[in-house]
This record gives structure tokens, sequence and C-alpha cells, in this order.
């Protein structure tokens, strides 16, 4: 009698990991998260799940978001969290969090004024710093890379390329005047973690 050996299981990420890595048309992609608000990614054909969140990432994601509401109140603008960046035509991106600045318009086919990336701990940030330098070139004009393992904040705007930013710096951007939050203040919210 032969033994069989086992079949090697993919780990189960998201209620989208059936979708990962699977060829698509746009229009499939599209559709998919147009109506069921997936957490896929679209990249020259192939649909791919976004990295596993954990409470670091969600408390960033969720703390940066409170304070994108603050301004809000007194700027104007919009945000939201996974919102579709379209790059071209078969390529999108979810930002974790994006915010319009006041005048522009929100949605799946604009560009945000800042695109926010955190690292979840599944991603490489070499990964994450392609990702960030795409949205530049398509026209985004600030992204911020955050990383929760580092507690460290990189910056790409105008001729910053993943510019770190100092421990006791403070996250600011001319797209978004009068917006400034201490690193120190976004961290603590994973302290203990």
């Amino acid at each position: 009698m032969a033994i069989r050996k086992p079949t090697p299981t993919k780990e189960i990420k998201g209620e989208w990991s059936h979708l990962d890595g699977v060829a698509m048309s746009v229009e499939e992609f599209l559709h998919i998260d147009d109506t069921e608000e997936s957490d896929l990614e679209y990249f020259d054909g192939v649909a791919w799940e976004k990295g596993v969140v954990d409470r670091r990432h969600g408390n960033l994601v969720g703390d940066l978001a409170y304070h994108f509401g603050g301004y809000k109140r007194t700027h104007g603008g919009e945000y939201g969290p996974e919102r579709r960046v379209r790059l071209s035509p078969r390529r999108y991106f979810k930002a974790d969090l994006a915010y319009y600045a006041a005048g522009s318009e929100m949605g799946n086919e604009v560009l945000p004024t800042v695109a926010v990336e955190v690292r979840s701990p599944d991603e490489t940030m070499a990964a994450q710093r392609r990702k960030c330098r795409r949205y530049r070139e398509v026209g985004v004009p600030v992204c911020w890379l955050i990383d929760p393992i580092s507690r460290s904040v990189e910056v790409f705007e105008g001729e910053l390329d993943g510019e770190r930013l100092p421990a006791d710096g403070v996250l600011s951007t001319p797209m978004l005047p009068g917006f400034e939050l201490a690193l120190r203040e976004l961290f603590a919210v994973i302290a203990g973690h």
C-alpha cells in the first residue's frame, strides 16, 4: 500500500484568501471590489489579498483616522480606510488610509492627497516602499509608510523618497496645512504591543 504525502495547505489569511493570486479580468476585480468591499488589490491581471493585519496595525490606522477626522472638521476634505487607488487601467492598490484635501473629489478613481500604508506583519518594508513609490509615480502627492515593528515613519513627498522621520519627529505635510501629529503620540496607541 502506497502512503501519500499530505498536500500542503495554504494558510488561510482572510475572507478573500481564496482569490489571492487568482487571474481575473479588471472588470471581474472591479465588480468584486464594488459589490463586496474586498481587501483585494489588482496588479496586471491578478488579484492579491492585502497583508494580514494585527492589533498594532489596526490601532495605528484607527488612531490616524481619528486625527484625520479632527483635521477634516476644521479644514474640510474627506478621508477613509481601504480606499482603492487606480494606478493604471490594470493596477489598483488599496491604501490603508487616504485623505482627500478640501476641494478635491473622493472616490475610487480619484487620487488621494495623502496615501498611508501601515506595514502588516507579513509584509516587507522593501515591498511597502515600492508601493509608496508607485503611488507617487501616478500623482499621489504624499505617501506615509508607517512601520509598527520599528515604530518609524518614512515620508515619500517632493524630493523625499522614504525619508525616515526622527523618533521625536512630527507627521505633517504642506498638502494638509495645520495637520501635525507627533510620532510619540501616534505610537502611544501601540505601547505594550
